[in-house]
């Protein structure tokens, strides 16, 4: 089994192990002797020391420790605390602990022992710090070294390596007595190196021996398995602080080990001697060697030392950076390295001579700086990388990266690295440098990847399609636009640069998906010139932008599909657009779904005639399909809809009438079941069917729908009064002019002609003969008759007299004015004509209602001889039907004659002689009634003349009262009636018989002067009077006080 394991790894150590001289080196630590502060001549006496056996470092010191069992704790500034660790015995390992200030050391006495100091906490009996626990280390009661030391930062485990070959694990809480011992490995090969991994809750050991690399899980009872079946030598193996591997060094080269095995391995060949990790980088001491081995095998060193010639061994110091795969520093070191510490931000190098180094990392910026003299800008963006540069700056690295290329004329890879800035360089500054012909593809690869990153303006995207166009690349225009299911550019951009490059397919697809309606009617009307796909997407758009769209693009769609334009405006304009629309595409109804006010308009009771809108959705094209889909004819949309039942209010029919200023016919067509389906009123009324089939269409009139007044009538609740009737006018005076009109009838054309046009090309609404012209003629006048006599329909009387006027239609002229009682305005009509039968028909079906029809009969009677001699017989009949209702006086009867010279008065004589006679009489009975008058006048002054000076004498014998004798005492009247006194109410000194007709006289006086006073009801009567004269001789008979105070 390990064999398998180890060909499996031998493969991928062939794969990643790199020769030493493939390796890049560098300088990038800084060397430096440390001095003493005290004393710059001398390097600092604690370093001096020749027994020092182990350092560590941490927690800001430097801690080293001696054969003498001495503890030295040296802080930044050099200053020293020491304390003896272990008495008679030497100090052999320490570790210091990272979370806490506690230090671990093992030191030999009898046996090895283990013992923890908190170096924060001293001991005040003994002045050193407290020493918390003390440990140990017995295997078979028979001491052997301890090799090699691993500790847990929480002091939950020690893994303690012996000479030979055991692994001691400690458990427990160490800082108690509370511990205990386990041998988990047994081998003869001394232990090398120890080191622990925490993994999740498992705590891995990694176990280092001569010969093996082996891993055990502390936390169970598993026996340490092998993972590779060489090791190395004591000191070659330590724990990586970043990527917690166990790092080996081996002659032939260094290993990490990870918990499942081998990974990442380096060639570096040659003997080691101690490995130490700092950060990301291994550092390697080699063994001394002399110096011609020296000069012979390193190109190149970096030495502190002072002369050359030295006699004495050099240690070579190598340190590699294992995240970036490069050497970041190779140096050689007189007289050997007696240890390395890594704190306070560099590394310190010991010398066996006693001189101490500092290596000192040059900061990332200097780093970078010679990567970029050496052109090595692929290690720099790795070391910038490792280094948490932010975008910005790796972009910058990238960028001159790029420059580097471009200036070698390798476009193509600084094309891939200028890719690589995008979102942080201006992209205006690479387009520049490939707007050459030459390297247009590589400028086209650049913008679609900043389409990609979505961080295009519209003027990247007009680039890259003017660049696709240029390159005439059609399957990359086709792949850019049709597979970017986001869409990450521009749209409008995009539509415009297709359209104008005559890539009318591309901009049709990008406004469909993207539902730009505008930008795709205006190229498929006004480049494709696809009015019917045009015209179908409008009717799937919905009512508001299918109105606006109409009215757009609604003159030049009528032009060249006048009949399924219509429809689709008849269609709008009438509510059932979506109900078209479901009819077209499913047969079956559609219950509703979900229900919408569109424009937030609240229609709620308006739900019951809304129509369920199938938008049976195409899915979107395969983004592998790279063929243009030229022949669609439904909206694409990216995902099915359900169908939805949308309820809206139709927009004005007044809005699209200009629209029709070509197509007339087809104007009445769509008035006509306009009005039909809304009002209901003209388009219930069935015009008679032609003989000749003629259509307003295709040959047949508009049938009325017999749903069309129950839905006319549910409307008018939806409509504000005034607008509609507003509405309504302008649809039928618009319709009246248009039946009325010859220039709007269908023109003649020839059956050849007609036939071989395409359906719906203008100029097929005609008709074959001009018989059948003259008949629609006809047609249209009776229509328009209809319309004028439709008490429920409302239009403006006025204009439609003038429609009716100038279009000769008289039947109209003079229905208009029998409606409008302009009956005298019929006379002249027919006195005009000169039709004198239509003249006296008129005057006997009116005359009756206007008087001041006769005179004006009379004078067209006497207007020439001529006419007075064809209606002489009629002419004394009217003067008979005067005289005998008494229409008019005698003397307007002979002006009105006599305004020509053509009337006789032996026409008038009969007439003149029979009114003046009966004047006569009349005259004659007043003269009789007025002498009545005066001497009843005259009588009643006398009486009262007698009453004022001639004394009366009562002779009455009964009492008028109760008609019984008349006794005394009495009361006399001087009207002579008599009453006895008891037959009277007391204090009444009024004859109760007169003094009921004197009270009627006085309430009759007293209402005169009363009503003299209220002028409106004078004036009143005086108006509905016929004789206006009787009225006023009736006030000054009655009232002739009270109306001398009214003319005052």
């Amino acid at each position: 089994m390990h064999h398998v394991k180890l060909e499996s790894r031998t493969v991928l150590i062939f794969l990643n192990i790199m020769s030493v001289k493939q390796w890049r080196q560098f300088n990038f630590f800084d060397v430096q002797q440390i001095k003493d502060p005290h004393d710059s001549t001398k390097t600092p006496a604690i370093f001096q020391k020749t027994d020092i056996t182990v350092s560590t470092s941490g927690r800001g010191n430097i801690i080293l420790a001696d054969s003498s069992g001495y503890v030295h704790i040296v802080d930044r500034s050099f200053n020293v605390q020491s304390f003896i660790a272990y008495e008679g015995g030497r100090v052999t390992h320490m570790k210091q602990i990272k979370q806490k200030n506690i230090l671990l050391t093992v030191g030999e006495e009898d046996f090895p022992i283990i013992k923890i100091w908190d170096l924060d906490k001293q001991d005040k009996s003994k002045g050193i710090p407290t020493c918390l626990r003390t440990i140990k280390v017995n295997h078979g009661g028979k001491p052997f070294p301890v090799s090699t030391l691993a500790v847990l930062d929480n002091l939950a485990q020690i893994a303690v390596g012996l000479a030979n070959g055991v692994v001691v694990l400690i458990r427990g809480d160490l800082r108690d007595r509370h511990t205990k011992q386990k041998v988990i490995h047994e081998s003869d090969e001394p232990v090398t190196g120890l080191g622990f991994k925490e993994n999740s809750k498992t705590i891995i050991l990694f176990i280092v021996t001569t010969n093996k690399v082996l891993t055990c899980i502390t936390t169970s009872r598993n026996v340490p398995m092998v993972i590779d079946d060489q090791g190395c030598a004591l000191g070659c193996a330590v724990i990586s602080d970043t990527i917690h591997e166990m790092v080996v060094a081996k002659d032939e080269g260094i290993y990490f080990y990870g918990p499942e095995g081998r990974g990442a391995c380096f060639a570096y060949e040659g003997t080691k001697s101690s490995v130490t990790w700092f950060k990301s980088n291994l550092i390697i001491v080699s063994p001394p060697a002399p110096q011609s081995t020296r000069h012979t095998t390193t190109s190149r060193t970096d030495s502190p030392l002072q002369n050359n010639n030295s006699p004495f061994e050099l240690t070579k110091v190598t340190i590699f950076d294992t995240a970036n795969k490069f050497i970041a520093y190779m140096g050689t070191f007189s007289h050997g390295v007696r240890t390395i510490c890594c704190e306070w931000g560099g590394i310190y190098i010991l010398g066996m001579d006693g001189k101490l180094y500092r290596l000192e990392e040059k900061d990332t910026p200097t780093k970078l700086e010679i990567l970029f003299k050496k052109n090595l800008y692929l290690l720099a963006i790795n070391l910038a990388h490792s280094q948490k540069y932010d975008d910005a700056n790796i972009s910058e690295i990238f960028k001159k990266y790029g420059d580097h290329l471009y200036s070698k004329a390798d476009y193509d890879g600084a094309m891939a690295q200028y890719i690589r800035t995008i979102g942080q360089l201006e992209p205006s500054y690479i387009i520049r440098k490939f707007l050459d012909a030459q390297r247009i593809h590589n400028l086209v690869n650049y913008l679609q990847e900043l389409h990609s990153h979505d961080l295009a303006n519209p003027d990247h995207t007009t680039l890259l399609l003017n660049c696709y166009t240029k390159l005439k690349d059609v399957a990359r225009l086709d792949q850019f636009i049709k597979t970017d299911s986001k869409l990450n550019f521009d749209l409008e951009t995009a539509i415009k640069v297709c359209r104008q490059a005559g890539y009318y397919e591309h901009a049709v697809y990008l406004a469909k998906l993207g539902e730009e309606h505008d930008l795709y009617l205006k190229i498929q009307i006004e480049d494709v010139e696809d009015y019917e796909n045009a015209l179908e997407y409008i009717r799937n758009l919905g009512s508001f932008e299918a109105d606006r769209n109409l009215q757009k693009y609604g003159k030049i769609l009528l032009n060249h599909l006048p009949e399924p334009t219509t429809k689709l405006l008849i269609d709008l304009c009438t509510g059932d657009l979506y109900l078209a629309a479901q009819r077209a595409r499913t047969p079956e109804p559609i219950v509703p779904t979900e229900q919408s006010h569109p424009g937030g308009i609240p229609y709620a009771s308006f739900l019951q005639f809304a129509h369920a809108q199938s938008s049976n959705a195409s899915n979107t094209s395969n983004a592998s399909n790279l063929e243009v889909q030229t022949n669609v004819t439904a909206v694409n949309i990216r995902q099915t809809k359900e169908p939805k039942t949308v309820a809206y209010k139709p927009p004005p029919v007044r809005t699209f009438m200009s629209l029709f200023v070509d197509q007339p016919n087809y104007l009445i067509q769509f008035l006509e079941q306009v009005s039909q389906k809304r009002w209901g009123s003209f388009g219930s009324v069935k015009p008679s069917q032609p003989a000749h089939n003629l259509s307003l269409a295709k040959g047949h009139y508009v049938p009325a729908d017999n749903d069309a007044d129950k839905r006319a009538e549910s409307l008018k609740s939806f409509v504000e009064p005034d607008t509609e009737t507003e509405e309504k006018k302008a649809v039928w005076n618009t319709l009246l002019e248009l039946y009325l009109s010859e220039a709007y009838l269908p023109p003649v054309i020839s059956t050849k002609d007609a036939k071989g046009r395409k359906f719906g090309a203008p100029g097929i609404f005609g008709v074959a003969t001009e018989t059948e012209r003259v008949t629609e003629k006809l047609i249209r006048k009776d229509k328009a008759l209809q319309l004028l006599k439709d008490e429920n329909i409302s239009y403006d009387a006025n204009q439609a007299l003038v429609l009716c006027y100038l279009a000769h239609f008289d039947e109209g002229i003079i229905y208009l004015y029998e409606k409008m009682t302009m009956y005298e305005d019929i006379l002249r009509f027919y006195m005009a004509k000169d039709n004198t039968e239509k003249v006296i028909e008129a005057l006997k079906k009116y005359g009756s209602q206007d008087q001041s029809l006769y005179p004006l009969t009379l004078t067209y009677f006497s207007s020439s001889p001529a006419t007075l001699e064809t209606s002489t017989t009629e002419l004394l009949k009217i003067l008979d039907h005067i005289d005998s209702h008494n229409l008019l006086p005698p003397l307007q009867v002979v002006q009105a004659l006599s305004r020509n010279s053509v009337a006789t008065l032996g026409m008038v004589k009969s007439y003149l002689g029979k009114r003046i006679e009966l004047e006569k009489k009349e005259a004659q009975a007043d003269m009789k009634l007025i002498q009545s008058y005066r001497e009843e006048t005259e009588k009643k002054r006398k009486e009262i003349d007698d009453l004022k000076t001639v004394a009366r004498i009562f002779q009455v014998t009964k009492c008028t009262g109760c008609r019984g004798t008349l006794d005394l005492p009495a009361i006399h009247f001087l009207c002579r009636h008599s009453f006895h006194q008891r037959c009277l109410p007391d204090n009444d000194r009024e004859c109760p018989q007169c003094a009921i007709q004197h009270r009627m006289i006085s309430e009759i006086r007293r209402a005169q002067e009363e009503n003299a006073e209220k002028h409106e009801l004078f004036f009143e009567q005086l108006k509905e009077a016929d004789d206006g004269f009787s009225v006023i001789a009736d006030y000054f008979s009655k009232n002739t006080m009270a109306f001398a105070k009214l003319i005052d």
